[in-house]
């Protein structure tokens, strides 16, 4: 399923909708952005920037992403946010290019300020895979955890497609 990803002047009404509601308790905003894919929508960034150059009562901005948009995106994300997290989808990712994103934006993204963390999903397909990615952010001390996945509704047996698999 796919929907058409609102425009920036509506993500902007929406948010002074929700803050005209609430301003008037006092309190600092956190505001958790996740998927679908946020950063899919071209106007993603530009309300990130808008809410941060606008609003100072924000105190935290965070999200979870699929790593799939360029290191690029994710270096000016990281100015603007607290905390990105981002999650393992084995069938469309190159694992090196995946995980050497996110050790740049580790880098960038320094504790106890800002942080960085992997969901490592436990897919059926990919489970021998999950030591690997373990043990990798591990070395290089990101934060990571393993994610359970509900197979109960299980549609299918098999990845759709298969990622590279890659990583030393």
């Amino acid at each position: 399923m796919t929907s058409t990803p609102h425009d920036l002047g509506t993500l902007k009404q929406v948010w002074n909708n929700i803050y005209q509601a609430s301003k008037s308790k006092n309190l600092p905003y956190k505001i958790s952005f996740t998927g679908g894919e946020v950063t899919a929508n071209k106007n993603f960034l530009p309300l990130v920037e808008w809410l941060r150059s606008e609003f100072k009562d924000i105190a935290m901005i965070s999200i979870t992403t699929n790593g799939s948009a360029s290191l690029n995106y994710y270096q000016r994300l990281s100015q603007l946010v607290e905390s990105i997290s981002f999650s393992t989808h084995s069938e469309f990712m190159d694992e090196q290019v995946f995980f050497d994103k996110v050790h740049a934006i580790d880098q960038i993204m320094i504790r106890p300020d800002k942080s960085v963390h992997v969901n490592i999903m436990d897919e059926f397909w990919n489970s021998a895979r999950v030591p690997v990615y373990q043990s990798w952010l591990s070395e290089r001390n990101i934060s990571h955890s393993v994610n359970a996945i509900d197979y109960s509704h299980q549609t299918r047996t098999y990845p759709m497609i298969k990622g590279e698999q890659n990583l030393g």
